[in-house]
C-alpha cells in the first residue's frame, strides 16, 4: 500500500458573509499584508479562521457554540462546502455552519451549485471520523488507558498531526495532548514505527484489565459477605450445610415415625366409641338444624307471600268503597247550571238524556263518569277475602314462631354436644398432638438454618469460581503483555529514516548548530544535539516543532504510512523566531516543488503574513484587515475555480 492521498479542492462559504477558494496539488499559500495604518492588522485577516473552517468541515466536534471560533458572526454564515480528492475520489463534505450538531452531508463529485438539493449521504458529527478514516484507508485503532478504557485514535485526533493550528501546534509537538504518551502512540501509528500489532494487543489487554478489575471487586465483595456470616473458607460453609442437612433429614424422620404411631394406636383407645356416639349426634343435630332452618325459610316466604296479598285486597277494598260513594253522590245530583261554561241547562238538553244522548255533545250514552264498573267487586266480596287472609296469615306466624322456638331448642343441644365432643376429643389427642407439633417445630427450625445457608454456600462456591477465573485471566494478561512488548518494540529502519529526513530538513532551513538528530525509540519525540527539542530555546522550538511535521510528511511520501500526504501549516512565526530562520523555513515551503521530480502527489496549506519572492508565486489568496478578509461579503457564491492537477 501507499500513503493515503489527501487534497482539498475547494472551500466555499456560503452567508451574509462567506469565501471561495480554490486549492492546488503543492504549496498553497494564504498571505495576509498589513494595512498602512496598522502594521498589526495582518493578525485579524482570517488566517486562521482558513484553519478552523478545514477543521470544520473534516467533523471536528465544537465544544460549545459560546466558545466557538466563529460565534461573533455566527449569524452571518450559513454553509460550508469542501470539495476534497481521497485517493483519486472526489468527495464533497456540507456541514451547516449554523447548527453546530447537524449532520453533514456527503456528496460524490465535485461541488456544482444546486447540490444541496440532493441529500447524499448523511453522516452525524460522531461518524464523521469513521467515515474519514475508511475512506483515507486508515484503520480504526484504540488505545489503552490507565483505567483499561479504551481511547479511540479518531480522525480528529490523528488530524493534530497534519492540520497545524497556530493555538495549539508550535509550543511543541502535539501541543496539549494529554497525555504525552498519547503523542507517541499517534505518531507511532502513523507512520507505522510502531507495528499495528500493538493496538490490537492493547485493545485486548483494556478488555481484560477491565474484567479482571470487575472480577476483583465481585471477588471482594463476596469475601465481605462471607467474612459477615463468620465464614473463613468454601469448605467449612459446605461441612456446615451438609450437617444441617444431615440433621433435617433425621428431624424429618422422626416426626413421620411419630405420624405412624398416632395413626396406628388411634384405633385401640377405648374412648374412640364414646368420641363416634358424640360425632353421630353432632351430625344428626346439624341435619335437624338444617332441615328446621328450612322451614323456617319457607314459612317466612309465605307470610310475605300473604302479607303482600292482604295489603293488594285492602287496596282494592278503599276503590271499591271510593266507587260506591261516587256513584251515590253524582247519582242525586240535578244540574241546572253546566259546571264547565256556568250557562243554564235547558229542557232540551235535559230532553236529550231521556232519549240516551249526552245533553253536552248530543252523542250516545254508553258510559258516564257516575257509571259503576260492570266488572267491579263488591266491597263487602272484598271484605270477606281480606278476613280469610288474615286468619291465614295469623295462623302462618302463629307455626313461624314455634318453628323458632324448636330451631333455638335444637341449637343450644348441637352446642352442649359440640362442646363435650371438643373436650372429650382434647382429652384423648392432645398429648399426640402437642408431640407432634414439637417434632414439626424441629423441623421448621432446621428448615430455615439450611436455607439460610444455602446463599452463602452459593455466594462461597461463586467465590471458588471467581478466584479460579482470576488466576485464569491474570496469566493471559501476563502473556499479553509479554507479547506486547514484543510488538511495541518500534521499526528501527523506519524511526533512523524518519530521523534522518528531519536532519535534513533542519539543515536546509539553517537550524543552528545542528550535529547530531535522533528520534527516541520510546517517546518518538526529537533529539537534537543529545537534548530535547524542546530545550533548544523559545525562538527556535516552534521551528523545530514545524520542521518535524514537515519530516512526518515527507516520510509519507517514501514509505508506506497512515500519513496523508497533505499539511496545513498556520502562521509558523510563534515564540521569538528570529527573522533568519523564518525567512529560510519559507524559503524551504517554497522550494518543495522544485524538489518532486515527478508528478506532484502531496499538498501543502500554508498561511503567513511574512513572504518571498519564491512564495508569493503560490500565493492563492491575499487578505488584509478590515478590507479584504477571509469571509467578507461576497458578490457571487461561487466560481469555477482553477484545475486541479
Amino acid at each position: 500500500m501507499t500513503s493515503p492521498n489527501l487534497v482539498i479542492r475547494r472551500l466555499l462559504v456560503q452567508g451574509e458573509l462567506g469565501c471561495d477558494l480554490t486549492f492546488n496539488y503543492g504549496l498553497n499559500v494564504v498571505k495576509s499584508v498589513a494595512d498602512a495604518a496598522d502594521p498589526k492588522s495582518t493578525n485579524k485577516s482570517g488566517k486562521t479562521s482558513l484553519v478552523e473552517l478545514i477543521l470544520h468541515g473534516f467533523g471536528r466536534r465544537q465544544v460549545s457554540r459560546a466558545k466557538w471560533y466563529f460565534a461573533p458572526i455566527a449569524t452571518q454564515l450559513d454553509t460550508l462546502w469542501m470539495e476534497i480528492e481521497v485517493n483519486d475520489r472526489i468527495i464533497t463534505i456540507q456541514r451547516s455552519l449554523r447548527e453546530l450538531s447537524a449532520n453533514l452531508g456527503v456528496h460524490e463529485g465535485p461541488y456544482a451549485p444546486g447540490m444541496d438539493a440532493d441529500l447524499g449521504e448523511t453522516i452525524s458529527v460522531e461518524g464523521m471520523s469513521d467515515f474519514m478514516l475508511d475512506i483515507l484507508g486508515i484503520p480504526k485503532v484504540s488505545v489503552k488507558q490507565s483505567d483499561g478504557t479504551a481511547f479511540a485514535l479518531s480522525f480528529p485526533t490523528l488530524m493534530r498531526s497534519f492540520v497545524l493550528h497556530q493555538e495549539d501546534s508550535f509550543g511543541q509537538i502535539l501541543d496539549k495532548m494529554i497525555p504525552e504518551q498519547r503523542r507517541s502512540d499517534v505518531i507511532g501509528f502513523l507512520t507505522r514505527i510502531t507495528p499495528l500489532e500493538r493496538f490490537t494487543i492493547e485493545e485486548q489487554l483494556g478488555s481484560l484489565q477491565r474484567e479482571i478489575v470487575d472480577l476483583e471487586n465481585r471477588t471482594k465483595a463476596v469475601e465481605a459477605f462471607l467474612q459477615d456470616h463468620g465464614i473463613n473458607s468454601p469448605t467449612e460453609i459446605q461441612k456446615r450445610f451438609d450437617e444441617a442437612g444431615i440433621a433435617l433429614r433425621q428431624a424429618e424422620e422422626a416426626r413421620l415415625a411419630l405420624q405412624d404411631k398416632i395413626r396406628q394406636g388411634a384405633a385401640t383407645q377405648l374412648a374412640q366409641g364414646r368420641l363416634d356416639e358424640l360425632q353421630h349426634d353432632l351430625m344428626r343435630l346439624k341435619q335437624e338444624v338444617g332441615t328446621l332452618t328450612q322451614n323456617l325459610a319457607g314459612l317466612r316466604e309465605e307470610e310475605n307471600r300473604l302479607q303482600d296479598l292482604l295489603n293488594s285486597l285492602r287496596s282494592d277494598e278503599a276503590r271499591a268503597r271510593r266507587l260506591q260513594a261516587s256513584h251515590s253522590v253524582l247519582s242525586t245530583i240535578d244540574f241546572d247550571i253546566c259546571p264547565r261554561c256556568t250557562q243554564d241547562i235547558t229542557e232540551d238538553m235535559r230532553g236529550r238524556e231521556r232519549h240516551g244522548r249526552c245533553s253536552l255533545c248530543n252523542r250516545m250514552l254508553i258510559k258516564t263518569s257516575d257509571s259503576l264498573p260492570k266488572s267491579s267487586a263488591r266491597a263487602e266480596d272484598i271484605r270477606e277475602q281480606v278476613s280469610e287472609t288474615e286468619a291465614v296469615l295469623s295462623d302462618i306466624r302463629t307455626e313461624e314462631e314455634q318453628a323458632k322456638i324448636a330451631l333455638a331448642q335444637l341449637q343450644q343441644r348441637h352446642s352442649a354436644v359440640s362442646q363435650q365432643f371438643d373436650a372429650e376429643s382434647r382429652s384423648y389427642v392432645a398429648p399426640a398432638v402437642d408431640s407432634l407439633m414439637l417434632k414439626a417445630k424441629v423441623v421448621a427450625e432446621l428448615e430455615a438454618v439450611r436455607a439460610a445457608l444455602e446463599p452463602v454456600l452459593g455466594q462461597a462456591r461463586s467465590l471458588q469460581g471467581m478466584r479460579e477465573r482470576l488466576i485464569l485471566l491474570r496469566s493471559n494478561q501476563a502473556r499479553l503483555q509479554d507479547e506486547l512488548r514484543a510488538a511495541a518494540k518500534p521499526d528501527r529502519n523506519r524511526l533512523n529514516a524518519l530521523g534522518e529526513i528531519y536532519k535534513a530538513i533542519l539543515e536546509k532551513v539553517r537550524f543552528p548548530g545542528v550535529r547530531d538528530v535522533e528520534i527516541n525509540s520510546q517517546s518518538f519525540m526529537p533529539l537534537i544535539n543529545g537534548d530535547l527539542y524542546i530545550h533548544v530555546g523559545t525562538a527556535l522550538k516552534g521551528l523545530a516543532t514545524v520542521c518535524y511535521h514537515l519530516a512526518i510528511l515527507e516520510f509519507a511520501r517514501k514509505f508506506d504510512s497512515f500519513v496523508p500526504t497533505f499539511l496545513v501549516v498556520d502562521s509558523p512565526a510563534v515564540g521569538d523566531l528570529n527573522d533568519e530562520n523564518h525567512d529560510r523555513l519559507l524559503e524551504y515551503l517554497a522550494e518543495l516543488e522544485d524538489a518532486t521530480p515527478l508528478e506532484l502527489d502531496w499538498q501543502v496549506l500554508l498561511t503567513t503574513r511574512r513572504s518571498n519572492q519564491q512564495l508569493d508565486a503560490r500565493v492563492i489568496e491575499t487578505l488584509s484587515s478590515p478590507s479584504r478578509m477571509l469571509l467578507r461579503r461576497q458578490a457571487r457564491t461561487s466560481s469555477s475555480g482553477r484545475d486541479v492537477r
